[in-house]
């Protein structure tokens, strides 16, 4: 897949690194379109545009162990029990725990894998799509200030309690915070996305893009302020205790 590089929106386009440990979860993506992350594991914000596959040394060639290689267009999520999941291991010792099924579309092949030549150890990484199609070395991945963290942290100064991961539909909201009947879901993305422009009952949806947040981050605050103070005020996450913005 060739990227547009006239394209800036495109290029911004969200991407979350994964760890796959096996090779039958990747054959897993790619025969079948779908993977999996363990809910208690996953990242604070798991929502991205694409999946890229990081293969640790678990994988037999030797060309592609240790480096990513592949990615996919995230079409849908869902969270299902692993038992759901992967029926011919219903008496699995983690068959009743919660999993996020990524639905995602044809592998691509970066046109130069990206090694890990010295970063072995990796967790999550969320970059974009113009990192992950330049990178020489997944060091170069991680973004400097990302928007996410920076809303995270001042709505927590702000006494909120963010919650991470909630779904709104088929598709998460990047943070949630409960509000009387229900939630408040803030997406970071851009006004050109398109997807799920309708929130399920008991969701209102914020959209901020992430240039937003580096540009005026009161400003951000200041608009979802006006939302909760709309819905009644913020809620704490432990039920029966209120915060008003």
């Amino acid at each position: 897949m060739s990227c547009d590089y006239s394209d800036p929106y495109k290029l911004r386009r969200t991407v979350l690194v994964a760890v796959v440990n096996n090779e039958a979860d990747l054959r897993r993506a790619a025969s079948e379109g779908w993977y999996r992350i363990p809910q208690r594991r996953a990242p604070r914000r798991i929502g991205a545009d694409y999946l890229a596959f990081y293969q640790t040394g678990a994988f037999k060639d030797e060309s592609e162990a240790r480096t990513i290689t592949y990615y996919a267009a995230i079409r849908r999520y869902q969270l299902l029990a692993r038992a759901d999941l992967l029926p011919d291991e219903v008496d699995h010792a983690r068959a009743e725990e919660s999993y996020f099924r990524i639905e995602v579309g044809p592998l691509l092949r970066l046109a130069q894998p990206i090694p890990a030549r010295t970063f072995r150890r990796l967790t999550f990484i969320h970059t974009s799509l113009e990192r992950l199609l330049s990178a020489a070395d997944v060091t170069e991945l991680k973004l400097d200030d990302e928007p996410f963290q920076t809303l995270w942290s001042a709505l927590r100064a702000n006494r909120l309690r963010p919650l991470p991961n909630r779904l709104a539909g088929h598709w998460p909201v990047d943070i949630a915070l409960r509000v009387r009947n229900g939630y408040l879901g803030i997406r970071l993305d851009e006004p050109a996305d398109l997807r799920e422009t309708t929130p399920p009952e008991g969701w209102t949806v914020l959209r901020i893009p992430d240039s937003r947040i580096a540009a005026d981050l009161p400003g951000c605050l200041r608009t979802i302020a006006a939302a909760l103070v709309n819905l009644g005020g913020a809620l704490d996450s432990k039920p029966g205790r209120e915060r008003r913005p």
